[in-house]
């Protein structure tokens, strides 16, 4: 069975992103983790004084336990609600580790095989900032499958997914993937490239062919298709996509110094929160894990 793993902090947006992956895990028949990760603080030798007892961390750490299995039982309770005529049972599971969120999130992810990272994304803060200097842009450079869930952003069935290409050749194993992802909603999936009329169009053609041969031999999915944004900047297109386009879902591949670098390049001032209104889907290059 496929798993999903959710990093929960207890806030709202942390069990919203629990609610939507329980739902997600019901189309696609997969069992969902909860993992809450225990920070303990790190002291340095200048503060010797500042010392916290053991027993503090334990009732801290139980604490978060016990808040953690009500999450469990307040997530399957809803999802019995709204699913009670399937006759099928969600699979919730709680556990609580010590440690850095990003680390122990990644180390929990290749131990236990899991399949899909969904996590809650805050539209109060910035997506850049989120990205670049938040738990969420540490998770995504550990290089696993993240799915960001907008604050508030309630689980629909998808029926058209995004997906951002350069042409990279690594970009074809990825698609393989999406399109097992795609298949449990019958849901299309729109290639989407942004280029500007500067470039040579014969030298586009050629591009755009070669890869779309190469997504036909090698993805065994038929509900596929391309659309070109013709857009001097990449982050203006994919406002325009993701405003225009009626998707659900915007995938993109988190390349270092790659496609994704290019668009957070300058982070701090870029602001997408207003725009990403809906799911994203960062998947690291040759991504072959089943979700």
């Amino acid at each position: 069975m496929k798993k999903i793993l959710v990093p929960v902090d207890f806030s709202a947006t942390a069990e919203n992103a629990a609610d939507y992956a329980t739902d997600l895990a019901h189309g696609i028949g997969a069992r969902v983790e909860l993992l809450n990760v225990f920070q303990v603080p790190e002291f340095s030798p200048a503060a010797a004084s500042l010392v916290w007892p053991l027993e503090e961390y334990k009732l801290i750490e139980d604490d978060a336990k016990k808040a953690l299995g009500k999450l469990v039982e307040k997530v399957e309770e809803k999802y019995k609600k709204a699913h009670h005529e399937f006759g099928f049972k969600a699979e919730v599971f709680g556990k609580s580790v010590r440690g850095e969120v990003e680390q122990e999130v990644s180390k929990y992810f290749t131990e236990c095989k899991m399949n899909l990272v969904v996590a809650g994304l805050n539209r109060a803060d910035k997506l850049t900032k989120t990205l670049m200097g938040s738990v969420a842009r540490k998770i995504i450079e550990q290089e696993i499958p993240v799915l960001l869930i907008p604050a508030g952003y309630r689980f629909k069935k998808p029926k058209k997914i995004a997906f951002a290409t350069d042409f990279s050749h690594s970009d074809v194993h990825v698609l393989c993937t999406l399109a097992e992802f795609a298949k449990p909603f019958n849901a299309d999936i729109l290639i989407t490239h942004t280029g500007n009329a500067k470039s040579d169009p014969k030298v586009d053609k050629h591009i755009t062919e070669d890869f779309l041969n190469r997504v036909a031999d090698r993805v065994n999915y038929r509900n596929i298709y391309y659309r070109h944004i013709n857009s001097e900047r990449i982050k203006e297109g994919l406002d325009w996509i993701v405003e225009n386009g009626q998707i659900d879902i915007l995938t993109m591949v988190h390349r270092k110094h790659g496609f994704f670098h290019q668009l957070l390049k300058g982070s701090y001032t870029l602001n997408m929160s207003d725009h990403i209104q809906i799911p994203l889907l960062v998947l690291p290059p040759s991504h072959n894990i089943p979700m």
